[in-house]
């Protein structure tokens, strides 16, 4: 069984660097550095797999709340540079005439 995983495939050939994409991602980048210091301190520490596996964990749970924060900061944004362009009527912060 070949463990080995393929150089590129048709779906990461046109894909930018890991590193080109994290660098406009300083958070995201942080978090995975806060997981590789975390397995390096559990070999460190000589832990278990038990409580390596606790640490992980944590740090992955982390890793999805920075994701999903990014993502919602992102898709906010898309829709605020939308909503003006699809709906020209809608005013901003503007009162309501009813």
């Amino acid at each position: 069984m070949n463990n080995e995983l393929p150089l590129k495939s048709p779906r990461t050939k046109n894909r930018r660097r890991l590193e080109e994409r994290l660098a406009r991602r300083p958070e995201l980048l942080e978090r995975l550095h806060e997981i590789v210091d975390t397995l390096e301190g559990s070999v460190a520490d000589g832990c278990d797999a038990h409580d390596a596996e606790d640490r992980v964990v944590d740090e992955i749970r982390k890793l999805g709340r920075t994701v999903l924060g990014q993502w919602a900061q992102e898709a906010n944004a898309q829709n605020q540079r939308q909503v003006p362009a699809e709906h020209p009527q809608a005013c901003k912060n503007g009162k309501k005439n009813s």
